[in-house]
């Protein structure tokens, strides 16, 4: 018998709303050791998904240059950037910490249902290039995610009898 996805999801799942910003966004990010958080709305059901890499990508944009970490962006270390930070460096850094999650969040989202089949999961995940996946009820509510993490689990868990058919 096939593992279903809320037999290896990670639940509650930490979750950003649209209006977030972003340096809150990248605490949450570091501070569980994540590398994208889903979004949702009041209802709490799913509506995008923020990477390290969108803001990463966002950050490069509008500051101009490569970064390798996005949570040391808004911190005082002197690691955070290779550019003078200059009464101008500094207001830049403070416009990118105070945009929401809105404005770069992925909006069209991969998600599966609760009793989907894990290796569709795993189908999911390799044939969009994610590293998570959003799990959602049957009102699109958000009810846990599975990572490439999870996955490791689940295999070692189940290792002499896993099957993802």
């Amino acid at each position: 018998m096939a593992l279903l996805a809320n037999e290896v999801m990670t639940t509650p799942v930490v979750s950003v709303r649209a209006d977030t910003s972003l340096k809150k966004t990248a605490e949450l990010l570091d501070e569980n050791s994540f590398s994208g958080l889903p979004v949702v709305d009041d209802e709490e059901r799913l509506i995008g998904i923020v990477s390290e890499t969108d803001i990463l990508r966002y950050t490069q944009q509008i500051i101009g240059q490569p970064l390798r970490d996005p949570h040391r962006v808004f911190t005082n270390s002197r690691e955070v950037l290779h550019i003078d930070i200059t009464h101008r460096g500094v207001e830049v850094i403070e416009l990118v910490a105070t945009t929401s999650v809105e404005t770069l969040m992925t909006l069209d989202v991969i998600s599966v249902s609760e009793d989907d089949p894990l290796y569709e999961v795993v189908r999911l995940m390799q044939e969009h290039s994610i590293n998570r996946i959003p799990v959602v009820n049957d009102s699109e509510k958000l009810v846990g995610i599975i990572t490439r993490a999870d996955l490791i689990r689940a295999m070692l868990k189940n290792w002499k009898t896993f099957s993802l058919d």
